[in-house]
């Protein structure tokens, strides 16, 4: 492991215990078995055929994520599940399991993870740029989480280790985080990311990569009709990447981008623009083993490559929610990278079941003829 890597670790170890301690010094009461079930099937065709700058291809396929937990004292829990995702027309392999086990705890300000947890738990605004859509299918995070909330300001910090050291894999691991600060009409805001890219056992070079973009938020839903929504954002996106091996040193791309959305009834509208330099250099750059670095180093679409200073997303959806637990979207989203279009097709259904939503009934309301309790939601 290198020192970067160790001193993150430390850092967010100790980050992390500290709620959790906190909430262990209080008596053990109100113990519970408790049980979620998430389900995510997702379509993503992406036809790009007048474009060089991103292939073609389909994504297609469904995770299902069942857990079980204990509850402890005030708002702990342990949990442990799978997430088994089933990519359809692939057949090696035919069903791809991921363990999760991981703490939780959900207080009055803090939020904590720690362990390999839900992906849902992040709740910050990381736009296409630093996450692509396939991130849909990645479900689960691999190291920990921390928030916290006020009324006026909130912030989150993530850690997730997704390359472990061996003899053929890089080490990499990344840091995210959200801030917001400020009324809900107008607030400033920033997401920040960093991917460290290390060596493996066979192959030496470290890369980093880090991305920061502060903005400005307008969130006007207050002021509209009932199930109208607008927000608006505007920043900066600035990086700071540095193949170390190389001794070329850092290198800066940045850009500003703007982002709209507008929702009505389920209708809605979103579009994006950046204008600015080609964020990810070092995209086509191999290492020493002559492999690409490509997707392990950047996370985001590949749009933000262009090298014509201008790229556009626009996104026409309809959103269906059912309660508290379904979400259906459908959209259609189209590419503009100041060379030409391209054509994306989303559908994406989010199920979310759990004991808060269907508690069981107590044991006396299970004799014949006993009144069904009344689920207010």
């Amino acid at each position: 492991m290198s020192r970067t890597a160790l001193h993150f670790s430390r850092t967010i170890a100790v980050l992390v215990m500290l709620p959790a301690l906190m909430g262990i010094c209080r008596p053990l009461s109100a113990q519970q078995l408790l049980w979620d079930v998430d389900f995510k099937f997702g379509f993503d065709n992406r036809e790009y055929a007048s474009l060089d700058i991103a292939p073609s291809e389909t994504i297609f396929g469904a995770v299902l994520s069942p857990k079980v937990g204990f509850g402890f004292g005030e708002g702990h829990a342990l949990y442990a599940g799978v997430d088994a995702a089933k990519y359809f027309g692939r057949t090696a392999p035919e069903l791809s399991l991921e363990a999760l086990l991981y703490y939780q705890y959900d207080g009055r300000y803090f939020r904590v993870n720690a362990g390999a947890f839900p992906r849902s738990r992040v709740t910050g605004h990381y736009p296409v740029a630093f996450y692509d859509d396939r991130y849909f299918f990645d479900t689960n995070i691999g190291g920990a989480l921390l928030s916290y909330t006020r009324r006026w300001w909130r912030i989150e910090g993530v850690v997730d280790w997704v390359g472990c050291h061996d003899r053929d894999t890089r080490e990499r691991f990344e840091v995210y985080s959200y801030g917001q600060a400020g009324a809900s009409w107008l607030s400033f805001a920033y997401t920040f990311k960093m991917m460290h890219y290390a060596g493996s056992a066979t192959v030496s070079g470290v890369v980093d990569n880090v991305w920061v973009y502060p903005h400005l938020v307008s969130d006007l839903t207050e002021f509209l009709p009932d199930r109208m929504s607008l927000s608006l954002r505007a920043g900066w996106i600035q990086t700071f990447q540095n193949d170390r091996i190389r001794n070329e040193g850092y290198v800066t791309p940045g850009g500003f981008q703007a982002e709209a959305g507008f929702e009505y009834f389920g209708f809605g509208v979103h579009n994006t623009v950046y204008a600015g330099d080609n964020l990810m250099p070092l995209y086509y750059r191999t290492g020493l083993s002559d492999v690409t670095y490509g997707s392990d180093l950047y996370t985001g679409s590949l749009f933000y490559s262009t090298d014509s200073g201008i790229y556009n997303r626009l996104e026409i959806s309809y959103r269906y929610d059912f309660k508290d637990f379904l979400s259906l979207k459908a959209a259609s989203v189209h590419h503009f990278d100041g060379h030409g279009w391209g054509w994306q097709q989303l559908v994406q259904l989010t199920v979310n079941l759990n004991n808060f939503q269907f508690p069981m009934r107590p044991r006396a309301d299970r004799t014949p003829g006993a009144s069904r309790p009344h689920h207010h939601r």
